[in-house]
């Protein structure tokens, strides 16, 4: 949409949707990497405190 607004040609305005796709993506992916290693550290946690008591 900026791209349209800022009057750029069509091979501009794909560029620019590539680009925003592959960070969204990329943001995305990381984001969830992040929340699934901090759950797995609970996890194992959890079951080293079990395994002790």
């Amino acid at each position: 949409m900026f791209a349209i607004a800022l009057g750029l040609g069509p091979l501009e305005t794909i560029t620019i949707a590539i680009s925003a796709t592959v960070f969204i993506a990329a943001f995305t992916w990381v984001s969830i990497k992040g929340d699934l290693r901090e759950l797995a550290n609970e996890l194992i946690d959890d079951n080293n405190q079990k395994e002790e008591n």
